[in-house]
């Protein structure tokens, strides 16, 4: 960037000189005659004299929505197929390979590639007159909004007729952008840019500067969302089960219960309303605040629970539940096991009933063939929920530590976009599933 701008009004003045009759002669640089001749005298730009020529007319609105669009075609499309790939690969045992989701997923997109090789082929010529006519207004309108960037925040530097002049050019592009025929925008385009390098050329942002803004945007975007909307969790262990899988990959909604301080422990608003029984959180784990853990909430404040066996007892009353029919079994992962991790388990399943939800839980068969052994009956205090894992005999829970501060509460267990079970199989069953019912 220059530190030393030049005069615009000799810049201006010469520059409709040279298209003057008469050697030596001037014109106003806003006068039409002055706009004409130096539209006239601009060298063709890459966009006219490059790849391909400029049609009269522009492609027909429905062409050009389909092209501007055509991810939203494209990404339903890709998934059905990497879904395909999935499901045609899933009975092979894929773990020995670094990346097996990225090779499913390269799969997937050679297959639309394929899909899309004909199509395109057989209609290119107007795919590429499509896309070439985008890019061409986009370029337009990015310059339009440029230029009128830099009038607004520089255009004091500038004499009265150069400031003028640069007004009359971008009104021209905009008028053009209007009216749409693709040379008349080429041109305008053309000249904005010669009028934007003799006379506001200082008030160009850089290449790596509109990529970081861009970026930034993006990225602040998405902490926004991380930090007060959504996040997405792995199950890593099988205290939820049969609810949520281990490898079951989920979204929370974090807004429900209060915004909290990104990357803290500060709730800085409170819940929208307050944590019901039966509801699945995610929270901090009040001993280790590093590690996030997943349970039910079984109680809330104010309310006495006690646990004898597989029964809990709230307010001295059994919470209701039914033992289901049929064997009861599932596959679960013990981080302590070198090899041969995942393993098979028997149990004994019961539908359970407690606020508004309805939800299965699994015990051992020592405890559901009926162990009375009792906790010690805990009365919830203000602010607290008591939480435990629907793997009732297989949780590290508010039995074990007491319960849990709303403050500590991150959100509420939404759904599961991705599950993945043993020798990297993916649960498609599973796969968009929401958690509460």
């Amino acid at each position: 960037m220059s530190d030393k701008s030049p005069n615009p009004a000799s810049s201006a003045n010469a520059s409709a000189g040279q298209s003057g009759s008469e050697p030596g002669s001037t014109r106003s640089p806003g006068s039409p005659s002055s706009e004409a001749a130096a539209a006239g005298a601009a060298p063709a730009s890459g966009r006219e004299s490059g790849a391909f020529s400029l049609p009269d007319r522009r492609p027909p609105v429905a062409l050009r929505l389909l092209v501007e669009h055509l991810w939203l075609l494209a990404a339903p499309v890709y998934l059905v197929l990497f879904l395909l790939v999935i499901h045609l690969t899933n009975h092979i045992d894929l773990s020995s390979l670094p990346a097996p989701r990225l090779l499913q997923g390269l799969g997937a997109l050679a297959l639309l590639v394929a899909a899309g090789a004909g199509p395109y082929l057989i209609f290119r010529q107007q795919i590429d007159w499509t896309r070439n006519d985008l890019m061409l207004h986009r370029d337009a309108e990015m310059a339009l909004k440029d230029a009128r960037r830099r009038l607004r925040q520089y255009g004091g530097k500038l004499s009265d007729d150069a400031r003028r002049f640069v007004e009359q050019t971008i009104a021209e592009l905009a008028s053009a952008l209007q009216a749409g025929p693709p040379r008349r925008v080429n041109d305008a385009l053309t000249q904005l840019e010669h009028t934007l390098g003799d006379h506001l050329h200082f008030g160009k942002k850089g290449a790596a500067r509109e990529y970081t803004e861009s970026i930034g945007v993006a990225v602040f975007i998405a902490l926004l969302l991380r930090a007060f909307v959504v996040e997405a969790f792995k199950i890593p262990s099988g205290s939820m089960i049969p609810t949520l899988q281990v490898g079951d990959h989920i979204f929370v909604n974090k807004f429900l219960y209060g915004i909290r301080v990104p990357w803290t422990n500060i709730k800085v608003f409170k819940h929208s309303r307050e944590p019901r029984r039966g509801e699945i959180i995610v929270f901090v784990y009040p001993v280790d605040p590093d590690k996030d853990f997943i349970k039910r909430i079984v109680a809330i404040p104010g309310d006495t629970v006690q646990v004898c066996g597989g029964q809990v007892l709230l307010n001295n009353q059994p919470v209701r539940r039914e033992e289901q029919p049929g064997s009861c079994e599932y596959d679960d992962y013990d981080e302590d096991r070198p090899s041969g991790s995942w393993h098979r388990v028997q149990c004994v399943a019961y539908s359970e009933w407690n606020g508004n939800e309805h939800y299965s839980t699994v015990h051992n068969h020592a405890s559901a063939a009926g162990s009375q052994s009792c906790t010690t009956p805990v009365t919830i205090p203000p602010e607290h929920v008591f939480v435990m894992g629907d793997n009732r005999d297989n949780s590290h829970d508010s039995r074990f530590w007491g319960p849990v501060h709303y403050d500590l509460i991150k959100g509420k267990a939404w759904f599961i976009w991705w599950s993945a079970g043993e020798h990297t199989s993916v649960r498609l069953g599973r796969m968009f599933n929401l958690i509460h019912k």
